[in-house]
């Protein structure tokens, strides 16, 4: 369950602009980039030959987001089309995604006691049961097959050499930027920001991995940051499902239903809010020069 606890924000630092940056250090980055996104790509390979189809789907699209992820560390048209290429294809898996993130919203809106019992089966009962497997999950299957075989293209295409080149501390700027000016101000932007959060994420943990553990508390910060954007997220997943089923649910328990979500939300936002002012009280340029310095 997503943690709401609330904490104190400490007050931010300066804005004034940071001193120009010194040449990156780039010998100990060198092709690590590239390692880590063959390695992403070998756990899609590993998700798809797993025998559960829920399981299939789940962590197939987390490493794909890896990958997306850590191609924005790499600049250029190439890296461009292939996040977009991984997007697309992530995009076909949604489905049975879709399911598994209505059933988690209202299992996180009981948690939180905003459901009453009769209400929780009859909204579970309205988003329906899994398709039997079989057909869908072979068809995931050839998905994946396919998407691993265009993503390995790209790269042997030129992508590779781009990736193994790429300054490191640069992209996470880029990144760290780009989740720095997200705004909260409706669901469509939430869900923009979780989108840039994930990124940052991603590439956090690939430079603590790669420097001696550098960027490891900030990587699991915007973890908590991701599940919180991820939770309001998974409401927004289930309120249309609900509404479908407004004949059966009746009018005073989608009502209801409707409440709950709606007060869940507010909570999300409100501490995604305050988190993420923490985490992104930095300019981009002051955040680039203390990961420069790690390296």
């Amino acid at each position: 369950m997503t943690n709401l606890t609330e904490g104190p924000t400490p007050a931010s630092p300066s804005d004034a602009p940071d001193p120009p940056l010194s040449p990156a250090p780039r010998r100990a980055a060198d092709g690590t980039v590239l390692a880590a996104l063959e390695a992403t790509l070998a756990k899609v390979e590993k998700a798809a030959g797993l025998p559960d189809p829920a399981e299939m789907v789940h962590d197939a699209r987390k490493a794909m987001k890896e990958y997306r992820g850590l191609l924005r560390l790499v600049p250029g048209a190439r890296a461009k089309a292939a996040r977009r290429a991984t997007a697309a294809a992530a995009r076909s898996l949604s489905a049975a995604r879709d399911r598994a993130a209505a059933r988690e919203a209202l299992q996180h809106l009981a948690e939180e006691g905003l459901l009453a019992d009769d209400d929780l089966a009859a909204a579970r009962a309205a988003i329906g049961d899994d398709p039997a497997p079989g057909t869908e999950a072979e068809d995931h299957r050839a998905e994946l097959a396919d998407f691993l075989v265009a993503a390995r293209t790209q790269l042997a295409d030129g992508l590779a050499e781009e990736a193994a080149g790429a300054d490191v501390v640069a992209g996470l700027a880029r990144a760290y930027r780009q989740a720095r000016d997200v705004r909260f101000d409706s669901p469509h932007h939430m869900h923009e920001a979780r989108k840039r959060v994930v990124a940052h994420r991603y590439q956090m943990t690939f430079f603590a991995s790669v420097f001696a553990g550098h960027g490891e508390k900030r990587a699991a910060r915007a973890q908590e940051l991701r599940d919180l954007l991820g939770a309001y997220q998974d409401i927004e997943t289930l309120r249309p499902m609900l509404e479908a089923a407004a004949g059966a649910l009746g009018e005073a328990r989608l009502a209801r239903l409707d409440d709950a979500m709606g007060g869940l939300q507010k909570r999300l936002k409100r501490a995604a809010e305050r988190l993420h002012r923490k985490l992104f009280r930095r300019r981009a340029r002051a955040f680039a020069g203390k990961y420069r310095r790690a390296m």
